[in-house]
């Protein structure tokens, strides 16, 4: 997710910008000068900066130790101690080293240090800068990335947290076996102090410092770090709830946007002859709406492209950046013909590849549909009224509108979206000789048995049904071509 600190990088939705906010501005839980373990009176900016001073002293003694060393080595005692150990204490970590190996369900795993003198305090791993947190070493040893052995020594322990470093880059992880995909929060530290990025640095302290993190493995989920992430997953409940009535907003909005448009007669006098009904106009507005949803998320967690001409004039990113500037809202329709024209990116496979956007050979994006909402217009105001909607939220009418984090939305969200739509019903309705969409409260849904299956609950089924199947089936499958065509003859 990217943020407007420069050196972080929040992955699957770790924390949301609003619980970022909150801490930098010291409203959030935990941010008071004794909360740090310092004196009520003190002032936490001044500490704040002194230990800034010293982090970039550290720094700079360490780069010149690095240009000393050779090039062969992989500096990881040099980065732990002359850089990643003191920059640790300027946090209030007593890091202790970890000379063997602990071993876990048969696996090894060389974690580098401990953040504290009890076994059970949170685990810390440094490897050299030469190392990439996500790639195994080239000796094969230890059998996993940095990254990836940390994140399965908390799955597979009582840990909740985390923190791996190769003193360029600092992530904070946190136990994902409940979790789809990698989800962890990341402060580029070589960039904060090469740029002086002090306000990052700033929220690095507030953020890591030791006191945020559990002393040891029984008050983990009484720590601060655990209170933030608490935090964002009730948020993202409510979110979740304000984007089913955002995208409700945003389908009449579209629905009478392209009706009520000017150049649009054709449309209004098919409507009029009923040769387009409310069901078919419904889909392709869900269908839009998808569309939008899908990029918003894709671009959020930089899936789409990272092309310049791209992000800045066709990405949806822009779109919702011009819903948030009034004078962006006027009659006319480029942005709806630009829009048209990024769609047309994910269907043509050589348009694309101009832009570095991969095709989408999915329905989502096809074309070849009785009717086509690219027959239609609609004016700026419509469509960036209709984004805006779909972009923020608020609690209620008294609470300022917020940026809906797409990146932190998953499948539960949208299919949470999904399972709403399914209780409207859409109508064409007439007011001074114009068609009017609307949607109301139908039983379509009850009388066609259409529901959203949560994962939970799909793989609980998969569980159930289906894996007994395959081990029976493979019960008297030896060779690995016995097994492949035992799994594939299995018909579902």
């Amino acid at each position: 997710m990217t943020t407007r600190f420069a050196c972080l990088n929040i992955v699957g939705g770790f924390l949301t910008q609003e619980i970022i906010d909150q801490i930098i501005e010291g409203i959030a839980p935990g941010q008071k000068p004794e909360d740090f373990g310092f004196k009520p009176k003190t002032y936490l900016s001044d500490e704040i900066t002194a230990a800034w001073t010293e982090a970039r002293s550290l720094w700079t003694a360490f780069q010149h130790r690095l240009e000393r060393l050779s090039g062969e080595d992989s500096a990881t005692s040099i980065t732990r101690d002359q850089w990643m150990i003191p920059f640790f204490s300027l946090l209030d970590y007593e890091l202790t080293y970890i000379p063997k190996a602990s071993e876990v369900d048969g696996l090894t795993f060389a974690i580098s240090h401990r953040a504290g003198l009890d076994e059970n305090a949170p685990p810390i791993h440094i490897v050299g800068c030469r190392q990439s947190l996500d790639r195994r070493p080239e000796s094969g040893r230890p059998r996993l990335a940095p990254h990836s052995l940390l994140q399965e020594y908390i799955n597979r322990t009582e840990h909740l947290w985390g923190i791996v470093t190769n003193g360029y880059t600092l992530r904070l992880l946190r136990n994902s076996q409940l979790l789809r995909r990698q989800a962890y929060l990341e402060f580029d530290l070589k960039q904060m102090m090469e740029s002086e990025k002090f306000s990052d640095f700033s929220l690095l302290f507030r953020l890591l410092h030791r006191t945020r993190l559990p002393r040891k493995i029984e008050d983990a989920s009484k720590c601060l770090l655990e209170t933030y992430y608490t935090l964002t997953i009730e948020q993202g409940g409510r979110v979740r709830d304000r984007l089913r009535d955002g995208v409700e907003e945003a389908l009449k909005i579209f629905g009478n946007g392209f009706l009520n448009h000017f150049k649009n007669q054709e449309l209004r006098e098919r409507v009029a002859q009923k040769k387009i009904n409310p069901s078919s106009f419904y889909q392709q507005l869900l269908r839009l709406i998808y569309r939008l949803l899908f990029l918003m998320v894709g671009e959020e967690r930089n899936l789409i492209s990272e092309n310049p001409t791209y992000l800045n004039y066709y990405s949806i990113s822009r779109l919702r950046r011009l819903a948030e500037l009034r004078s962006s809202y006027s009659e006319y329709d480029d942005l709806w013909i630009g829009l048209r024209t990024t769609f047309r990116l994910f269907q043509d496979e050589k348009l694309g590849q101009m832009l570095g956007v991969p095709p989408l050979n999915g329905g989502l994006f096809n074309m070849s549909q009785p009717f086509d909402l690219s027959e239609v217009t609609i004016s700026n105001r419509d469509l960036l009224s209709a984004i805006w909607h779909l972009s923020m939220y608020r609690e209620n009418e008294k609470t300022p509108w917020r940026r809906i984090n797409y990146a932190a939305l998953d499948v539960e969200e949208l299919g949470s979206i999904y399972e709403s739509l399914l209780d409207f019903q859409p109508i064409f309705n007439e007011r001074n000789g114009r068609p009017i969409f609307d949607l109301v409260y139908g039983t379509e849904r009850k009388s066609t048995g259409s529901y959203y299956t949560p994962p939970e609950l799909v793989n609980e089924l998969i569980k159930s049904a289906l894996v007994p199947v395959m081990e029976e089936r493979l019960k008297d499958a030896k060779t690995t071509k016995e097994k492949e065509k035992a799994i594939l003859n299995i018909k579902v």
